[in-house]
């Protein structure tokens, strides 16, 4: 079984705008894959027991057990992608912002290591720290003294921000146990957001 992430699509779809997705028969679509093909009214089929968009509209998510189980797999294959970005960033902030590298690569280890849905918001680094959903993505501005890396951290929250979007209309459709878990992981995306958006604004009062 194999996941469509969103960034796959995202290429695509900047490589030739497409109208249709066909999932071959071993693939699924992730949360934030399927929210694109939603918002950017792109119908599908095909896959494993993937429904049309153009059936359930936005109410994708509201399916059989088995389908929402699979749905909060790729949840979490989100969050390990965006944990590989967060410890990226990290890696290219280093020297420029030491703080956030060090706390953007401890969260980022945490997301990595995540397997199962309740795994993160039980060890998190941040859980509990944000509150609500992430808020608008930064914009820094266009100075040279302003360092490329913290327009790589404007790319990431955005990525972020789009995710837990997705992981909230997947939380309409669950029970009250998945569905705190989700809202763990939503508030654990709204503490990164909040990590970049410090950074950024530490940056932009230092020109």
């Amino acid at each position: 079984m194999r996941y469509v992430t969103e960034d796959e699509l995202r290429a695509a779809y900047g490589r030739e705008p497409f109208s249709s997705y066909r999932l071959s028969p071993d693939t699924r679509l992730t949360p934030s894959a399927r929210q694109f093909l939603i918002d950017f009214r792109v119908s599908f089929e095909g896959g494993k027991d993937e429904p049309s968009p153009n059936a359930l509209g936005h109410q994708v998510f509201c399916r059989a057990p088995q389908t929402t189980v699979d749905s909060l797999d790729g949840l979490v294959h989100d969050v390990n992608l965006l944990g590989t970005r967060l410890r990226r960033l990290a890696r290219g902030a280093l020297g420029v912002d030491n703080a956030f590298a060090h706390r953007a690569d401890e969260l980022g280890c945490s997301w990595q290591s995540a397997h199962m849905l309740g795994e993160l918001p039980k060890d998190a680094t941040g859980s509990g720290a944000g509150e609500g959903s992430p808020g608008p993505t930064p914009a820094p501005a266009l100075e040279a003294t302003i360092c490329p890396i913290f327009f790589d951290m404007a790319c990431v929250h955005a990525e972020i921000r789009r995710c837990a979007h997705a992981w909230g209309h997947l939380q309409t459709t669950l029970g009250p146990d998945e569905s705190e878990c989700v809202r763990a992981w939503i508030a654990e995306a709204t503490f990164a957001c909040k990590l970049i958006e410090g950074a950024i604004s530490r940056a932009e009062e230092e020109v």
